[in-house]
């Protein structure tokens, strides 16, 4: 029984960077980082340095809706003092007072009646006692009237109390308890309490005196009305409360400025309200803190963007999801924008190049990448923008319109005119934005060229870009295709100087991948471009090849060995070649695939023979390369191999060229030349017959060329009719045999 290979202390947490999903891991989280940096700073306003009752130096607008709480504060104290408070009915109060009323009027009329009575009796003597005893009687009766007064708090002068009582006619008392019965009822019907009630006495007291009673009696009654009255309402204090309470919460106070008012301008007194409104907007730099939960929140929605993104591409792009390279692509693409986005938004939220990032996303990565990216920038952005709605549309659908403008671009010229269509979308994005807001035409037409020239900066940075981003991560474009394709490339010009044979083969070979990678749904240009470059090791020694030979072969006084390693390393050189003058790594597998691992069956055989019957090792035979990985470089293989044996052919009719293409389609086929590319049956009938169709252009019958009659003009002609001019006789004579063959 083996034992377990034990495991080293802490291998089972060590990383290895060289995991390309711990890469990926790496890469998306410095992203990320980088990202929630960027934004976080774009989205937090910028500080100000203001102190109180100072002039302001800055012209200040809110950047989001905020309340002035001191003002709000005020208003909403004003707003419950101002609150009358509840009264509730002291229920007794009006009774009490009627008694008060009626039971002063009482002992007025007791007191009067007692004190005519006594005075009646009085009246039946003589004498001079009568006065003595009318003045006995009428000081017990004040002194009665007065100790009454100590009770009720009356103040009446011995001449009111004497006249009430002995003075004043029936007539005048029945009137007074009449209109002061009238008087106070009428006052008491009325809310009385203890804040009015002075000036609810002094109402009494105004009725009182316009009355028709006469002076003496106004004058008590004015006394009464001082100590009669009292409240008959207090105030409810649960119930003002709860008022008052309502009207210091109503809404109406809040003072709030809305996003874009201005706060300060220039020149404004720095008031304690409005520093406290940029103290609330962390404005301030000397008050100035972080923000934890705007940081919180970008991060929350960054890091579900990144989710979205990684989502998609698995299911969309998942090609540019386990590439290394192309994720560094995708991230830095992401960052420039972002940083563009940081700092151009202070000037202009229409200027901001979001277009930058689709373009190329499109151009370099995959479209429908693009379309991803630029919806996930647009919310990213939106957020250092504070949601500006014309941005967002802006991006949105002049972004996306973008990405298929430039999705089939070739050239760089056609980049320029893409960018003036997406200046364009952008105008009439921009346009009936500013209308349905009812914005003056002064913005429109200023707004209008703020995008129509970003749509065209935006394509001016990609074509500034491109070449480097296309150096740097090896990537190939249509236009870096069609460049390289240019005869004057560097390679391709000493391919035509040193080796013409070979670069009349890469033409051919070229035609051939071109129409079998169309035919099969593969890179079409690529193959083409690649089938250019596949020999260019060939430059290292171009003698040794058969097409460049011009008289002896060299492999005649060579080994059999030797010479396959001569043929061999043309791969390797060509690869070698090709990194020297940075030549795309796809173009650059396709020289190193294509030839795979096949076998170099002529100097194979001819070491066979040479060894008569003893055992030759095969695989130093072989071609040391890699098989075809992708679809266009099993093309190129095919192409490369079909071109050279067809151009051998001696007889070369349609049949016989279809059967020898499909012979080495099925060589190859059985040699396992394509076990690593996605290449399918149907895939390689498709080949074979687009490959008839260009040697069918190349190898078709012609018309015989008609007899030239041998009519010479007389001039200059010998009495046997032949000219005198020995080179002209022989020109003729050439050009009928020409005429007797075949092109």
């Amino acid at each position: 029984m083996t034992k377990e290979k034990k495991k080293s202390p802490g291998s089972s947490t060590k990383f290895n960077f060289k995991d390309t999903k711990i890469q990926r891991i790496l890469i998306a989280f410095f992203t990320l980082t980088i990202a929630f940096v960027i934004v976080l700073q774009g989205a937090t306003p910028k500080k100000y340095r203001l102190t109180l009752d100072t002039k302001s130096e800055y012209d200040i607008t809110a950047p989001r809706d905020v309340i002035n709480t001191i003002k709000t504060e005020q208003n909403a104290i004003a707003a419950a003092e101002a609150e009358e408070p509840v009264m509730k009915e002291i229920r007794d109060a009006s009774i009490r007072v009627i008694n008060k009323l009626t039971n002063f009027l009482s002992l007025i009329n007791r007191t009067r009646n007692n004190f005519n009575k006594s005075i009646n009796s009085l009246e039946v003597g003589t004498g001079d006692d009568y006065e003595e005893l009318f003045q006995l009687e009428l000081e017990n009766v004040i002194s009665l009237i007065e100790e009454n007064n100590k009770k009720t708090g009356y103040e009446f002068s011995e001449e009111q109390i004497i006249y009430i009582i002995s003075e004043a006619e029936e007539e005048e008392i029945e009137e007074f308890e009449n209109v002061m019965m009238e008087i106070i009822s009428g006052i008491m019907i009325k809310d009385i309490t203890e804040a009015n009630l002075a000036a609810k006495i002094v109402e009494l007291q105004n009725n009182i005196s316009d009355s028709d009673l006469n002076q003496e009696l106004k004058n008590i009654g004015i006394i009464v009305s001082n100590y009669i009255l009292e409240p008959n309402r207090t105030i409810d204090d649960a119930a003002t409360k709860l008022k008052k309470e309502k009207a210091y919460n109503d809404p109406a106070n809040i003072v709030t400025i809305e996003k874009g008012q201005r706060i300060l301008s220039v020149g404004d007194i720095v008031t304690k309200d409005k520093l406290k409104v940029l103290e609330d907007l962390n404005l301030l730099e000397t008050k100035s803190r972080f923000d934890y939960s705007l940081a919180g929140a970008i991060l929350i929605i960054l890091v579900m963007l990144s989710f979205l993104l990684v989502l998609y591409m698995n299911y969309f792009c998942k090609k540019v999801l386990y590439n290394r390279n192309d994720l560094i692509l995708l991230s830095i693409l992401i960052l420039i924008t972002l940083l563009f986005a940081r700092w151009i938004k202070e000037y202009t939220t229409l200027m901001i190049p979001i277009f930058l990032a689709a373009i190329l996303v499109s151009i370099l990565l995959d479209v429908k990448l693009a379309l991803i990216v630029n919806l996930v920038l647009t919310v990213a952005i939106s957020i250092m923008t504070n949601g500006e709605i014309k941005f967002l549309f802006m991006a949105l659908i002049s972004g996306t319109f973008s990405i298929f403008l430039v999705s089939k671009a070739n050239q760089r010229n056609k980049l320029t005119i893409a960018g003036a269509i997406i200046g364009f979308i952008n105008v009439l994005v921009i346009v009936p934005m500013n209308l349905i807001y009812k914005t003056g035409w002064n913005i429109i037409l200023k707004e209008g060229a703020i995008v129509l020239i970003n749509g065209f900066l935006s394509t001016v940075f990609t074509i500034g870009l491109l070449p480097t981003l296309e150096s740097t991560f090896n990537i190939i474009t249509p236009m870096r295709l069609l460049e390289l394709g240019n005869p004057n490339q560097p390679l391709l010009k000493r391919l035509l100087t040193e080796a013409p044979g070979t670069y009349h083969h890469s033409l051919m070979v070229g035609n051939l991948a071109e129409a079998g990678a169309e035919a099969i749904g593969g890179n079409a240009l690529l193959a083409r471009v690649g089938a250019y470059f596949h020999d260019i090791g060939k430059l290292k020694r171009p003698s040794f090849f058969t097409e460049n030979q011009m008289a002896e072969n060299p492999h005649d006084k060579m080994t059999p060995n030797l010479s396959a390693l001569v043929i061999t390393s043309h791969v390797t050189d060509g690869v070698e070649l090709a990194k020297k003058h940075k030549i795309p790594l796809a173009i650059t597998d396709i020289i190193l695939q294509h030839h795979g691992t096949t076998l170099v069956a002529y100097f194979y055989h001819k070491a066979k023979n040479a060894e008569k019957g003893e055992e030759v090792d095969e695989s130093k035979f072989r071609y040391d390369g890699k098989k075809p990985r992708s679809k266009e470089a099993a093309v190129v293989m095919l192409a490369d191999s079909v071109e050279a044996a067809v151009r051998s052919m001696p007889d070369k009719t349609e049949g016989k060229i279809e059967g020898l293409i499909r012979k080495i389609v099925k060589d190859k086929l059985d040699d396992g030349q394509f076990d690593h590319c996605e290449l399918t049956l149907k895939d390689l009938d498709s080949i074979a017959k687009s490959f008839m169709k260009v040697f069918s252009g190349y190898f078709h019958n012609r018309e015989e060329y008609p007899n030239i009659k041998k009519e010479i003009p007389n001039n200059g002609k010998d009495k046997n009719g032949e000219y005198k001019n020995d080179e002209y006789n022989e020109m003729v004579k050439n050009l009928n045999e020409v005429s007797q063959l075949k092109e």
